[in-house]
């Protein structure tokens, strides 16, 4: 009994098993008009009524448009439309053996499409709709059946040359790039990139706002063209319809040898919601979307970094806070947080959230003119004041708060922004004396 479960299993497992396998496989492709693999696809020839589109995939396996014109090509559209056609899947059977095509629209199809292989070729014609809601008649050249396809394929197979084409303008990758310069008409700006952080070169020195320059990276890296202007003579009138640049922005990435820049410069274009973009002589103009000058903001402030008080948490020893109604100073010991002249213990939790607020407070905006008397803003002397020492007992930051304006407040510290405005719902994030103080319960009598 034993020897004969052996020899079944073998026969499963050897036979059976696989026939099986085969068999469901063939079912499962019975219907497909093709039968090849992507990869193996060399080029793509397109014939529609109003022309005709060649692709070729060059050694390194990069796809470019050869017809009706030279230029990158978008690999994923490619792919999908290749992927689309390995993939058609015919419903039934029209006629074994066609000897009119008229009478399918196959003589003059919709979509002539051919395959070229390094050992073959692959034609697929579409024709007129089928009789039945949601078809199409197809023909697989070299075959002298015509078959029903769904419908949506026809739809999905009609490309235009800008379908194509890639429409990537500037080919960086956000996290390799660590130089920016932007020249507005009246101002340039320049940052870099230094151990990870972005540091202003021009027109200040100083910490620049991360969270800008990566969304500024990040619109450059995914600027889409709407339409080419391509090298000729609409691109020569064009040239000279445009005046001088919005924005000329240099990027610049490591490479071997040195630094790689591209340059992109920003224009007007007749388009209201548009904006014209010029990259090299021999390239296209481009047409983007306006939108992404939002990104490009001739503002100094956009751009710096905002917060108010960069002081080293472990670096501060003392905090004297100066309020309308109360003043008082907090010291740091090595048992944690105390209050000068008051013996209660301090809430520890609560001095933390004091500094985290700190450390998190940025201006809400830049000052629609430069304050050029602190006093008439309230900042000389200041409302509310915080000042931080240090362990040899000096003032490396000092937070100041002023006159409230819409709903915020003119403030100052330590950092090269100036006087700027911050939210006025900080105030209620610095705590008054009596909630810093922990109250003590009478000790209980023992009975």
């Amino acid at each position: 009994m034993a020897a004969a479960l052996l020899l079944l299993t073998a026969y499963l497992v050897v036979f059976e098993i696989p026939q099986q396998k085969k068999a469901k496989e063939a079912e499962q492709t019975a219907d497909l008009l093709f039968n090849f693999k992507s990869a193996d696809v060399e080029s793509v020839a397109l014939r529609y009524p109003a022309g005709e589109i060649e692709l070729r995939k060059s050694p390194d396996g990069k796809w470019t448009v050869t017809k009706p014109l030279q230029a990158e090509a978008d690999q994923r559209e490619v792919q999908s439309l290749i992927t689309t056609i390995a993939d058609i899947r015919f419903t039934r059977v029209v006629e074994e053996q066609t000897v009119n095509l008229s009478e399918f629209g196959l003589d003059r199809p919709n979509v002539d499409i051919t395959l070229t292989f390094s050992d073959r070729t692959e034609r697929l014609l579409l024709g007129d709709d089928g009789p039945m809601p949601g078809t199409l008649f197809v023909r697989k050249n070299g075959e002298p059946r015509v078959v029903l396809a769904q419908q949506w394929i026809k739809g999905s197979l009609t490309r235009t040359v800008f379908d194509f084409r890639t429409k990537i303008v500037l080919p960086i990758e956000h996290d390799n790039v660590d130089q920016v310069q932007m020249e507005f008409p009246k101002q340039t700006f320049q940052m870099v990139k230094q151990d990870k952080r972005w540091l202003f070169k021009n027109p200040v020195e100083g910490s620049a706002d991360e969270d800008a320059l990566n969304s500024l990276i990040l619109m450059l890296q995914n600027l889409r063209a709407a339409f080419f202007i391509d090298p000729g003579p609409d691109r020569e009138k064009t040239m000279k319809g445009l005046k001088k640049p919005l924005v000329t922005v240099t990027i610049s990435e490591p490479e071997n040898g040195g630094p790689k820049s591209r340059t992109a410069r920003f224009y007007d274009a007749p388009e209201k919601d548009s904006v014209y973009l010029i990259t090299e002589p021999d390239r296209p103009i481009y047409r983007v979307a306006r939108a992404n000058m939002d990104e490009l903001k001739p503002d100094l402030f956009h751009y710096q970094d905002k917060h108010l008080v960069t002081v080293p948490r472990d670096a501060v020893k003392g905090i004297t806070i100066h309020t309308p109604t109360e003043q008082y100073t907090l010291a740091s010991k090595e048992t944690g947080w105390t209050m000068e002249a008051e013996a209660q213990p301090v809430n520890q939790d609560r001095v933390k959230r004091l500094l985290d607020q700190i450390e998190k407070l940025k201006a809400f905006q830049a000052t629609e003119k430069p304050v050029k008397k602190p006093a008439a803003v309230g900042l000389k002397p200041a409302a509310v004041e915080i000042q931080f020492t240090d362990p040899t007992k000096k003032t490396p930051a000092t937070l100041q708060l002023g006159n409230e304006l819409k709903g915020m407040l003119y403030a100052r510290g330590n950092t090269r922004l100036g006087i700027v405005l911050v939210n006025k719902d900080f105030l209620d994030e610095i705590p008054k004396k009596s909630e810093l103080l922990k109250k003590t319960e009478p000790a209980k009598e023992k009975k």
